[in-house]
């Protein structure tokens, strides 16, 4: 890339978004897809830089966990769903989930840690949904306008 160019300094500041793809990995001899859904966009360097390191960890956290034993349909999907300046990213697998947490393990790991510190980065809450059919992990960043309350 020219960095010269005022353009393509604008251009690397900005990161789109726009992707709907399935890959399929193998972690031991279990087959898992992986898909991929977004919706068409750009970010700014500063989120992009948060979102990578979560999706990473996210995806990396259901291979090594959720599917520790085969399972001919296991699967893990991205979603990035935006709304003007409003958006939720989730990644949710179909594996064992994780129940009945002690609580030593609620305060979680240095990924969960990972994960709730560039969430709030992002001015963005963590949702966390598990149960024995899988796991989702949402990133939320919502912002509302303020309306003026109008008197009877």
């Amino acid at each position: 890339m020219d960095r010269g160019s005022s353009g393509a300094a604008r251009r690397a500041r900005k990161h789109s978004t726009s992707a709907s793809f399935v890959l399929n990995v193998r972690v031991s001899s279990a087959a898992i897809s992986l898909k991929v859904d977004a919706d068409p966009g750009t970010v700014a360097s500063h989120q992009a830089v948060s979102i990578g390191p979560i999706v990473t960890e996210l995806v990396m956290n259901s291979l090594k966990h959720a599917f520790p034993k085969e399972k001919k349909d296991g699967a893990i999907v991205v979603s990035y769903k935006v709304a003007d300046a409003n958006w939720k990213l989730t990644v949710s697998d179909n594996g064992v989930g994780k129940l009945d947490l002690s609580a030593s393990q609620k305060k979680g790991g240095l990924g969960t840690s990972l994960v709730q510190s560039l969430a709030k980065q992002l001015d963005a809450q963590v949702d966390i949904v598990s149960d024995p059919h899988g796991r989702a992990v949402s990133i939320t960043h919502a912002t509302f306008k303020s309306k003026p309350i109008k008197s009877a």
